[in-house]
């Protein structure tokens, strides 16, 4: 058996995202292939979760990681039925818009039409699905409080001195971090015994009216399943490939 993963550039949910991923590998055996699309892949490097998907995919057949458009030269595979299902976790809500839409121009959503077309089953995760307080719980990459650098005053910054990719760079006399280099390994938080050096943390976002309508609208497409949490999707994936839905 195999599934097809596509992952969007949205942080919400992603590094729980990526752990089921991992325990689906692990309880199920079956071959994943890794869709980025260009900026689902940049923000699984900001994360920090890349390692953890090499792990599940490693390059060999019908385990590749693919970036883009390069996804674009599989996408026969769904019509030829080789995936058992397909899932699309996270899912931004520019993707969930091109989806109801009927627009296919991303490797993310050309992969829901060919498997909607050939009757393959589709999970999609979005990240605007709010909670019960009608809000999305999400998380910041890696930041730096630099007004925690500019009370203490330092000097020498250790986060800086500690990150091997040398993504803390001084600005303005400050440290920041370049997130076009960080790969989110999280060595800089506990280098920096002031704690001025935040990842992950916790912040809720309003979904927009549109962006829920969309949401509705992608939950009445056949052999469609719209989760609301990455319990539910490991629930369901699991369920499907086990169950035959």
């Amino acid at each position: 058996m195999a599934v097809a993963w596509c992952l969007t550039g949205g942080g919400a949910y992603l590094r729980e995202v990526v752990d089921y991923m991992v325990k689906i590998k692990r309880e199920t055996n079956a071959k994943v292939t890794v869709f980025f699309t260009k900026w689902g892949y940049e923000v699984a490097r900001i994360f920090g979760v890349l390692q953890k998907i090499r792990l599940v995919a490693g390059g060999g057949y019908y385990e590749e990681i693919l970036v883009g458009d390069e996804g674009m030269y599989y996408i026969g595979r769904l019509n030829r039925r080789r995936y058992s299902v397909v899932v699309i976790a996270p899912a931004t809500s520019n993707t969930i818009a091109k989806i109801v839409h009927g627009i296919a121009d991303s490797v993310a959503s050309a992969i829901f039409s060919q498997a909607v077309k050939s009757g393959v089953p589709v999970v999609v995760l979005p990240t605007d699905m709010p909670n019960e307080k009608g809000v999305v719980v999400t998380e910041t990459p890696c930041y730096i409080d630099r007004n925690i650098c500019l009370y203490t005053k330092c000097g020498r910054c250790s986060a800086q001195e500690a990150c091997s990719v040398k993504a803390i760079k001084i600005v303005d006399g400050l440290p920041r971090i370049d997130l076009g280099v960080c790969i989110g390994c999280g060595v800089c938080v506990h280098s920096c015994i002031y704690g001025a050096v935040k990842c992950w943390e916790k912040v809720e976002l309003r979904p927009r009216e549109t962006d829920l309508r969309n949401i509705e609208l992608l939950k009445k497409i056949e052999k469609t399943y719209v989760v609301s949490s990455p319990e539910q999707l490991y629930k369901t994936v699991k369920r499907i490939v086990f169950g035959g839905d």
